[in-house]
């Protein structure tokens, strides 16, 4: 693994607290949807050499890749988390799609917010207040930025 990507920042092992760890298993459950969500991020944390991906999770990722690329697209709003919390950097092509998605009523900002709030909980990143109000925001339909986060924290939680 080269750590030559890395900006400054470590990120250490987290731990999953009980009721993401049950939501974590309950979104398994359904057709795998928290693997597969967890995927991209175990992805991103790959790129910035601090894990190795399992050839379960590779060959997850590469399916998701041949449908019209949205593993990569998912992968992106991780990694410029990740560069936010200089954990890592984000290559021309991700923050070209990056701005894109947010020029998409703010899509990447938004799809970056659950994973802002995993570092946040980890310690290795500082939310604005502007991101924590619309991290709240979208935590109150059903808690969806709370689940998009779950995977997210079980990705953290097996680093090394």
């Amino acid at each position: 693994m080269s750590n030559g990507d890395r900006s400054g920042r470590t990120l250490s092992k987290v731990t999953t607290t009980s009721a993401e760890g049950f939501w974590y298993v309950l979104q398994c459950i359904m057709l795998g949807a928290g693997y597969l969500a967890k995927v991209p991020m175990k992805k991103a944390l790959s790129d910035v050499g601090i894990v190795t991906m399992t050839s379960a999770e590779n060959f997850w990722y590469v399916v998701q890749n041949i449908l019209l690329g949205s593993g990569y697209l998912a992968k992106v709003p991780h990694k410029k988390a990740l560069a936010d919390a200089s954990v890592g950097t984000m290559t021309s092509a991700e923050n070209f799609w990056y701005v894109l998605s947010c020029l998409c009523l703010g899509a990447g900002y938004f799809l970056k917010l659950p994973t802002a709030r995993a570092l946040c909980d980890a310690n290795a990143y500082t939310m604005t207040s502007a991101g924590n109000f619309w991290y709240i925001l979208r935590c109150l339909p059903f808690g969806a930025a709370y689940m998009q986060k779950v995977p997210v924290k079980k990705a953290l939680s097996e680093l090394a």
